[in-house]
């Protein structure tokens, strides 16, 4: 690569870094402002100008910290179901151990065609005939299963050979001790973009926890953060930036925590050694 195509591409890569970068410190410019209004400059004149009341106010005042222990539970255990499930049935798909499994797979690739937002009445009408309205079980169990994480990880199965679970079998292991002992290992990248994919998805999810809760002391970080723009007449963006921060920071962290498997697992590498 020549000097002027590389400063072209060095040039590209800052450019999109701002752009990515500028909206979150905005927020965090907001966050730390006293007042109601959001026009204030972007560089303070003097460090008055800073303070953390925002943030004291979210954390005291309302029932954040509730909420973000409630999003944790609900995105922890579905995301922990789900995994088990996709990983489970990917297997069985992958390896045609179910009668008519072609057929099953294309149900599954049929369901990755529906809009999630089309089977929300369905959805919370079944679950108010079991009484799972206002309950964390009720969000939990709709997002235990995806038919992504099925079709990723029957796809990154079937890139395993047989023979490495034929040859356990022939050692005396279980059918079940070479799917643990034996594929399992091998599929850590994909598990890794099933963990992180499914974890931010169910973490951002709005629509279902907005239908689904109307108590207050259950409701998700998604819509507790959107529900304190209606709390007053004038709407403190400082509070609603600061909740958006916050909210944020587990899904950055959990990306950061896995970001080698979810790479490995993007790029098909990590597999077969």
């Amino acid at each position: 690569m020549s000097r002027k195509s590389r400063w072209v591409v060095y040039s590209f890569a800052i450019f999109w870094l701002i752009m990515v970068f500028f909206p979150f410190v905005w927020a965090f410019r907001i966050s730390l402002i006293p007042t109601y209004t959001t026009y204030v400059s972007f560089f303070p004149r003097s460090l008055s100008e800073l303070s953390l009341v925002n943030y004291k106010y979210l954390l005291y005042q309302t029932k954040f910290p509730r909420w973000l222990l409630n999003s944790l539970i609900v995105s922890g255990t579905a995301t922990f179901l789900n995994t088990i499930a996709c990983f489970m049935l990917g297997y069985v798909l992958a390896r045609k151990r179910l009668p008519g499994s072609d057929w099953i797979f294309t149900m599954v690739l049929a369901l990755m065609m529906v809009p999630y937002q089309i089977t929300i009445i369905s959805l919370y009408l079944g679950l108010s005939k079991v009484g799972l309205t206002n309950n964390l079980l009720g969000l939990i169990l709709p997002m235990s299963a995806h038919p992504f994480g099925v079709f990723l990880m029957r796809q990154y199965i079937l890139m395993i050979p047989k023979d490495y679970e034929e040859a356990a079998l022939i050692d005396g292991s279980t059918r079940f001790q070479a799917l643990f002992r034996i594929v399992l290992p091998q599929t850590l990248p994909a598990i890794g973009v099933l963990l992180v994919s499914m974890l931010i998805e169910t973490w951002n999810n709005f629509i279902l926890p907005l239908v689904i809760i109307t108590k207050t002391s259950l409701k998700t970080v998604t819509v507790g953060v959107a529900d304190l723009a209606f709390e007053i007449l004038n709407t403190n963006w400082g509070v609603l930036m600061a909740g958006s921060l916050l909210g944020a920071l587990p899904t950055i962290i959990i990306f950061v925590i896995f970001n080698k498997y979810f790479l490995k697992g993007l790029t098909l590498q990590g597999g077969i050694k």
